[in-house]
């Protein structure tokens, strides 16, 4: 995960909130400023979005799409807490939920609620990763809700972080040339490469983006500056 930095909340949405007797509903100028703020990534698996998941059938060949592409996520379950439906802070958006076989993100969470937030410097301070793409906070419960209502450790959700991860390993050799140990300069340009979004161009138009799951990637190469002083 990385820190998630607010904007202001659209008009529309202001709009939408201040109506007497309005309830909860993702109106589609709220769900377009979620992206943009959030770089089209999943605000805690860090997947490409917006994007339909496959829900394999029993024989596990067969599969129907989500009917939806993401989800609008209120860090504290609305279920739980009505007086926070409509507060832009407590929305971030996430994927869909399913990838390979097991459900994550909100589509796994629920009507629960979790004890830490993606837009908390001090919770994104606890993050690290095993070299096997595996998530951890370095804080007990908030590992625990990592792995238990969102899911975060699948198969395949460590298996994209790590090959996101040898990726841009890769990047850094031949950068630094075959053979040459890393630099703090070459490490700094791809820190600022991964940490920044970039412009990229889909059927939609150019936008705005992060790289998919940049977190493990901007973690590890600080954690390599830091080891060179």
């Amino acid at each position: 995960m990385i820190l998630i930095t607010k904007n202001k909340e659209p008009k529309e949405w202001t709009e939408y909130r201040n109506t007497p007797g309005v309830d909860y509903q993702a109106i589609p100028e709220l769900v377009q400023s979620l992206l943009k703020e959030q770089g089209y990534i999943c605000a805690y698996c860090m997947r490409r979005i917006p994007k339909q998941d496959k829900l394999y059938k029993k024989d596990r060949k067969n599969y129907v799409l989500t009917q939806e592409d993401h989800r609008v996520e209120h860090v504290k379950c609305r279920e739980l807490h009505d007086d926070l439906k409509l507060e832009y802070r407590n929305m971030v958006i996430c994927c869909p939920g399913h990838i390979g076989e097991d459900d994550h993100c909100d589509r796994l969470k629920g009507a629960k609620d979790i004890s830490f937030t993606p837009l908390d410097q001090q919770f994104i301070d606890t993050i690290k990763y095993n070299s096997d793409g595996t998530i951890i906070s370095t804080n007990e419960l908030y590992n625990t809700e990592i792995n238990d209502i969102l899911n975060l450790n699948t198969k395949l959700l460590k298996v994209n972080r790590k090959a996101m991860l040898n990726q841009v390993i890769s990047q850094i050799n031949v950068a630094c040339k075959k053979g040459k140990s890393w630099d703090k300069k070459t490490l700094k340009l791809y820190l600022k490469k991964y940490s920044e979004k970039h412009f990229e161009e889909d059927e939609e138009g150019v936008k705005e983006k992060y790289y998919s799951y940049c977190g493990i990637v901007t973690w590890f190469i600080q954690k390599k500056l830091r080891t060179l002083g």
